[in-house]
């Protein structure tokens, strides 16, 4: 049985899916960033769900009892074993250039009696392809966003002091982070937390933590493109400090659905940030944003 939720970010398909594996005798959830395996280790442990650790970088394994789920990065994940339920997450990635080979490999390769495939409806097309290439049927459950998304009219005119309490200021280089950081907080008075990929699983927990805790004194969040996927936090506004990355050749603009998703994060239901707002440091930049959020989805090939 193959199962796809699809959606745009903060409808509740993750944690549809996350629900039938955390109620399954065995399975598996794969994720593509360690980060997010981290999370959802955590949240099964923390509910008393026992569940292993597996990444590129480390494996905690729980000592002296069954511990029937295993959370891991995508490139990890144990092809091997027989499982009843399965969660690839963020299958829009089947497509990408350097890591779509494992996304490909986990839909085709996993052992398990059911799977649950969470994404952006960009990718339905492609993996019901893939499933009638293999003979296999495929549910698909559409989600609707639960908050409202509202994209702001005005850039903050390239003025820092416009950063308030709340904020996710979004840059695209570790660099640009720490001296954003200081900036902001030299500006506005404001402390500064901080998340990014490469950062160790326990700091980006503490830091989401301080961020998410209004009694913290940490108020807004300076962070990378990886809060794009999962990373559960209390952001009321998206700002985009910048629009390009470079991407290992050259200095591109973001991908249009990338910016969806990171925009995205922006207010999240079931928090005091119901209505979340996106908007960008400089106007050229929130105009490319304007132009992403409202282009058509394209899908994968």
């Amino acid at each position: 049985k193959i199962v796809l939720h699809v959606g745009p970010t903060n409808s509740g398909k993750t944690y549809n899916a996350l629900k039938c594996l955390e109620n399954a005798n065995s399975g598996v959830y794969c994720g593509p960033l360690r980060l997010l395996a981290h999370e959802v280790f955590d949240r099964f442990n923390n509910k008393g769900v026992p569940c292993n650790l597996v990444t590129g970088e480390e494996r905690r394994v729980l000592e002296g009892i069954n511990v029937p789920l295993t959370s891991s990065t995508i490139e990890m994940v144990n092809l091997q074993k027989q499982v009843d339920v399965a969660v690839i997450d963020e299958i829009q990635m089947l497509s990408d250039q350097q890591r779509g080979w494992a996304w490909t490999q986990a839909l085709l390769g996993l052992q398990a009696k059911e799977i649950h495939i969470c994404g952006e409806p960009s990718a339905v097309p492609l993996v019901k392809s893939i499933c009638q290439s293999i003979n296999e049927d495929i549910e698909v459950r559409e989600y609707k966003r639960l908050s409202t998304l509202e994209i702001c009219p005005k850039s903050l005119d390239g003025d820092l002091k416009k950063i308030k309490k709340g904020d996710c200021v979004v840059t695209f280089s570790r660099k640009s982070i720490f001296s954003l950081k200081h900036e902001i907080e030299a500006a506005t008075g404001l402390r500064c937390a901080v998340a990014y990929g490469s950062l160790p699983p326990e700091t980006r927990s503490q830091q989401a933590k301080l961020f998410n805790d209004p009694n913290s004194g940490f108020d807004v969040l300076v962070a990378s493109d990886a809060i794009g996927m999962g990373l559960n936090l209390n952001i009321k506004r998206i700002v985009f400090e910048s629009v390009k990355k470079y991407d290992g050749i050259g200095i591109r603009h973001i991908p249009i659905p990338q910016i969806k998703q990171i925009a995205g994060r922006a207010g999240r239901f079931g928090t005091e940030n119901t209505i979340g707002e996106v908007t960008a440091i400089e106007d050229m930049d929130l105009r490319y944003v304007h132009q992403a959020m409202e282009a058509p989805h394209k899908d994968l090939e």
